[in-house]
C-alpha cells in the first residue's frame, strides 16, 4: 500500500480479453487500496473471427453493449480505467467511458506492440484529462517486468 490513499476513494474498472490487463488492474487496485471491477461485454470475443470484428468495431467505433457495473464511479474522487490495445481502446472501455460521468480519471493499457493514441482517445471520449497514464507490454507483465511501472503509476496518481 501507498501512504496517502486512506482518505481517496479510488475504483479500478478494467476490461481484459486474455488476463493482462486484468493482472495490471488488480496489482494497481491493491496498491492504492481500491475498489475493483471488471467490464463485462455482452459480445463473445474470445475466438479469432471476433477478435477481427473486435477490432473492426474499433475502427468504426461501433457501440457495443456491456452488462450493468456494480460500482457508481460518479461516487469515486477517482476511477483509474483500463483497456487492452487492440486498433484502439476497446469497444467495452469506450461504451463505459460514454456512459459514465467522472471526477477524475487515470488510465492504463495493456498491448502487444504499441498503445499509440489510446490515452488521447479515452481522454476525448470521457472528457477528462488523465491524473496519470500507465502503458504495459504483455510481455513486461509476463516477465514481472510490470511492478516498477504499476508503483510509478500509482506514486503519480498521489502526487495529483
Amino acid at each position: 500500500m501507498l501512504e496517502g490513499f486512506e482518505e481517496m476513494k479510488i475504483l479500478v474498472v478494467y476490461y481484459s480479453r486474455h488476463g493482462h490487463t486484468e493482472i495490471v488492474g488488480k496489482k494497481i487496485a491493491k496498491k492504492l487500496w481500491a475498489d475493483i471491477e471488471e467490464i463485462k461485454d455482452t459480445k463473445d470475443r474470445e475466438h479469432l473471427v471476433s477478435w477481427e470484428k473486435s477490432s473492426f468495431d474499433e475502427e468504426l467505433r461501433a457501440p457495443t453493449r456491456i452488462e450493468e457495473t456494480r460500482y457508481n464511479p460518479g461516487a469515486y474522487d477517482l476511477v483509474v480505467i483500463g483497456t487492452p490495445i487492440w486498433d484502439g481502446i476497446s469497444p467495452p472501455v469506450r461504451t463505459y467511458l460514454k456512459n459514465n460521468k467522472f471526477k477524475k480519471v487515470a488510465f492504463f493499457a495493456t498491448f502487444g506492440s504499441a498503445a499509440e493514441d489510446a490515452f488521447y482517445v479515452m481522454e476525448k471520449v470521457s472528457g477528462k484529462k488523465p491524473v496519470a497514464v500507465l502503458g504495459v507490454q504483455d510481455r513486461q507483465i509476463d516477465l514481472g517486468d510490470d511492478k516498477k511501472l504499476i508503483k510509478d503509476f500509482c506514486k503519480e496518481i498521489k502526487r495529483k
